[in-house]
């Protein structure tokens, strides 16, 4: 490769004297040379004005120092720059000859380092009055490092088969992450699997884990000359369980236009819950809160309803509870009127409703019932011997066990 015209005649004579290094020589002094005998960085079979540095990875972090040969030039007073080229990405240099970073890309790279003195105007010593430097070209290969894709790990729950494939793929780029998947032999570099779990060659953690607690471990993949390592946790809990608030689909536990809130509770696990309707319809406005695991709203529309909640907790843990919803008609007085009475003589007659969730209860709202009548709370009987003909207007009120409300206006007549 020709460079700029620092490469005198004088240099390529000593070239082919020394064989492997290119040197800059000043008249009245010698600049500070590469060591490519005690350096990281060798000679290449067939170039060897080409140092070959050691192989680096995707992903995994690399460092080497560039050394100075010993008592050349003003060594130890030098530095070390990168010119008319560029590092693997990933990579930097400093002027202590560090080459440091985490590539990011796979690839072969050619670069030129300049091995520049350190003058006394610099701040070098006094004796180094020259700016001199030596070039040399350098080559790094990065090859595709390997990474261990799972982030995180579902949980396992006391007593329940437990299975988890760990994966990992060979990186080719870091910008954004690319590779293809990869076979790889696993092993548990440190740390505990919880009791009953453990990790095959082929990365499956499996088994009937007996021990709550989380568990911690560091998990290695190899494939060929890369490997990666991770820390897991493996979450381990008491099995999950979902109490409904719905009980058997009769009698009717909601109503239309009365609003219903009702909760489902969760025990075991881990974590928050997250609540879904995984089968089944919910009445017409009425919805399923996916973080409380309520259900609430205005049923608008009466029948009989099932379908089945889900509880999942934070560590993917699932269970399902089936349940049941009746929803009643509004509650109406259904009675439209009264039969006649006479004096002195007994009576009796049953008020009826439709609809609503019993029991329900009545009472007189506005007006008053004959002399000699009454009306019972609780069943809904006018009853008693009228002592007093007329027509008697009363409004009576009927409600049920949600709190619906019916009222009717009714006329007893009652005839000497």
């Amino acid at each position: 490769m020709s460079r700029p015209g620092e490469r005198s005649l004088h240099l390529k004579l000593a070239l082919a004297l020394m064989g492997a290094l290119a040197v800059i020589a000043v008249s009245g002094a010698s600049a500070a040379d590469f060591n490519h005998d005690d350096g990281p960085c060798f000679e290449t079979p067939g170039e060897g004005l080409l140092g070959r540095c050691p192989t680096g990875y995707v992903g995994v972090k690399y460092e080497i120092q560039i050394v100075s040969e010993e008592g050349s030039g003003c060594e130890p007073y030098d530095y070390f720059e990168l010119v008319n080229s560029t590092l693997p990405p990933g990579l930097s240099l400093t002027r202590d000859g560090v080459i440091s970073g985490v590539p990011t890309v796979a690839g072969f790279t050619r670069f030129w380092l300049w091995d520049r003195d350190l003058t006394f105007a610099q701040g070098g010593p006094d004796w180094c009055q020259r700016e001199d430097k030596s070039e040399r070209e350098f080559s790094i290969y990065i090859d595709p490092g390997l990474a261990i894709e799972n982030e995180s790990l579902k949980g396992a729950t006391i007593g329940q088969s437990y299975s988890e494939t760990l994966t990992a793929k060979q990186v080719v780029n870091l910008n954004p992450p690319t590779g293809s998947a990869v076979q790889a032999t696993w092993s548990v570099e440190s740390g505990a699997l919880p009791p009953g779990i453990t990790l095959s060659t082929a990365g499956v953690l499996s088994g009937t884990p007996t021990t709550e607690s989380p568990f911690t471990f560091v998990v290695r993949a190899l494939s060929g000359s890369t490997s990666d390592t991770k820390t897991m946790t493996l979450t381990v809990r008491q099995p999950l369980s979902v109490k409904s608030p719905f009980g058997p689909p009769r009698p009717p536990s909601a109503e239309v236009g009365i609003r219903l809130a009702k909760s489902f509770t969760a025990t075991g696990g881990s974590g928050t819950y997250a609540w879904s309707l995984t089968s089944g319809a919910l009445p017409a406005g009425v919805v399923l809160n996916g973080t409380q695991g309520t259900i609430a709203g205005m049923p608008q529309a009466p029948g009989a309803f099932a379908f089945g909640v889900t509880a999942t907790d934070s560590d993917g843990r699932v269970t399902t509870s089936a349940a049941a919803l009746t929803v009643a008609p509004r509650l109406t007085i259904k009675t439209v009127r009264l039969k006649s009475a006479k004096v002195a003589t007994a009576y009796k007659a049953k008020l009826a409703t439709a609809g609503g969730v019993q029991p329900t209860k009545w009472s007189i709202v506005r007006g008053k019932l004959a002399p000699g009548l009454k009306l019972s709370p609780t069943t809904g009987t006018i009853s008693g011997t009228p002592r007093q003909s007329g027509g008697f207007r009363v409004t009576l009120g009927a409600r049920d066990a949600l709190g619906a409300k019916s009222q009717k206006s009714l006329v007893l007549l009652v005839t000497n």
